[in-house]
């Protein structure tokens, strides 16, 4: 695992430059921002997975959507309740 780690580390930073790339090129403001937040998240979450490798580079990147999305959610709630 521990020549694994770094490999799959390097992978997840890749695929999240790749779609950073794609943020960029993204014409939308409202998706390029957006895109950019669940890509900071990303970088979140790839500091986490120092202790449990991900499966693959994409888990990081749904998952940082999926948390994205949760917390936008919760924010939604808080506001409406507040």
């Amino acid at each position: 695992m521990g020549r694994s780690a770094p490999t799959l580390r390097m992978a997840v930073r890749r695929e999240l430059e790749r779609l950073r790339r794609i943020s960029r090129a993204e014409r939308d403001p409202d998706i390029k921002k957006s895109l950019e937040e669940v890509l900071m998240v990303g970088e979140k979450l790839l500091d986490a997975y120092s202790i449990e490798p991900p499966a693959d580079a994409m888990e990081v990147v749904l998952l940082s959507a999926i948390v994205e999305l949760f917390s936008r959610c919760r924010d939604l709630s808080v506001n409406e309740t507040g």
